[in-house]
């Protein structure tokens, strides 16, 4: 188990959520907002898709005197706004693939102990936790717009 391994297998678990749009493994900014947004256009230039990367980092001594590892995600998910069209309900459907894709797999492919803590700041609740959804604007242009995080744990730390 590694932090390397842990982070290729969240971006391969967000990449196989049909309609995720772009992916990417670390928190993308620009201080030219149609460059961020460039980031999370997808292939007919809608707006859709996520980032992700660590936020904080722990360790603990379990009862048989090993160390455990905790990491925890921040995600942002963003995807263009279109009232018209309700897209609100079209991210509310995709947040729950999303998490959905994530309970399904609370190891990460093998990748962690568990992404269901016992301990850290999530403990007790299980994989992907989407802690805001709201509108925000980027540049001009109104976008859907979450957060979630995870936590990971990882034995020998």
């Amino acid at each position: 188990m590694s932090l390397e391994a842990i982070r290729d297998n969240i971006e391969a678990t967000l990449n196989g959520v049909p309609n995720i749009g772009r992916v990417h493994n670390y928190l993308r900014w620009s201080a030219d907002w149609s460059r961020f947004l460039d980031a999370f256009k997808d292939t007919e230039g809608r707006i859709r898709g996520c980032m992700f990367a660590r936020q904080s980092v722990g360790t603990r001594r379990d009862t048989i005197g090993e160390n455990e590892g905790m990491h925890v995600f921040r995600f942002v998910f963003l995807m263009g706004l279109k009232d018209a069209d309700a897209t609100g309900i079209v991210f509310d459907d995709l947040l729950e693939s999303i998490v959905a894709a994530f309970q399904a797999d609370l190891t990460l492919g093998g990748a962690c102990l568990t992404t269901h803590p016992d301990w850290g700041p999530l403990a007790g609740l299980v994989a992907l936790q989407i802690d805001l959804i709201e509108p925000r604007m980027f540049g001009g242009v109104l976008c859907h717009y979450a957060e979630g995080r995870l936590e990971a744990l990882e034995a020998d730390y």
